[in-house]
């Protein structure tokens, strides 16, 4: 019998991981959801005429710079949702906060609400004057994790990986007027992919999926949700920087 070269000894494994890695990844997802004051309905608050809600910049008390992804992926996620479109976008009520000359208002809000949990009734009712809305829905990361475990070793050399990112977020709705948190929700959401080079889910379709389920919760009057999914379409993939 002929020696095997080593580069193709080397080759076998990568050819082998290859076949059976995935192009897609796993998702997987649960909410948690409680309806404090069921008059009026919080789910049609999303679909009043005219608009009677509103999304808020949103906050990231651990990770600030995930601020603006956070309120993407939000946005992503009602934009699937065709009962959510008399929501007004939180760029347009980022936009009425400064022009109404609150934003140390919304500043002061947002750092007591990070900080405690409760909005302040006082400021609360001026952002929603300045915003032009009743209610407000506030999305908030909580946290987020990156990791990879070793998939496939071969003569010392890491082949594959699993990569996942974990992301946990809530959305609150409140009443301006009254002061009153109406209903809130909170979701974890995991993404793996299994792959043979550097690369990681994004953040945001972790979040977006989460925020997704929460929706559904508000929109269709559930307490909790779980979802787990296959998805082919590797759109979620990133490279990730070396």
């Amino acid at each position: 019998m002929g020696r095997i070269n080593l580069s193709h000894a080397l080759l076998l494994p990568l050819l082998l991981l290859g076949a059976c890695s995935s192009d897609g990844f796993t998702m997987v997802a649960q909410s948690r959801s409680v309806v404090y004051r069921v008059d009026p309905d919080p789910k049609a608050l999303l679909v009043s005429v005219p608009p009677s809600c509103a999304v808020v910049p949103a906050i990231a008390p651990s990770e600030p710079g995930y601020a603006p992804l956070t309120g993407l992926a939000l946005r992503a996620a009602m934009v699937k949702h065709s009962r959510c479109e008399t929501v007004m976008d939180a760029g347009a009520a980022a936009s009425r906060i400064s022009t109404a000359g609150v934003t140390q208002e919304w500043h002061a809000l947002a750092l007591s609400y990070r900080d405690c949990g409760v909005m302040d009734r006082d400021q609360l009712t001026k952002i929603g004057k300045a915003i032009g809305v009743r209610y407000i829905l506030v999305p908030m990361l909580a946290g987020v994790s990156v990791n990879f475990g070793v998939r496939f070793d071969f003569l010392g050399l890491t082949l594959g990986r699993t990569f996942w990112t974990t992301v946990d977020v809530s959305l609150q709705l409140w009443d301006t007027s009254s002061g009153v948190l109406v209903w809130q929700s909170t979701s974890s959401c995991t993404a793996a992919v299994e792959v043979l080079i550097a690369t990681r889910v994004s953040m945001r379709t972790a979040m977006e999926s989460g925020f997704g389920l929460m929706l559904d919760d508000l929109l269709q009057g559930r307490a909790e949700s779980v979802m787990s999914a296959e998805v082919p379409d590797a759109n979620g993939v990133e490279k990730a920087m070396q």
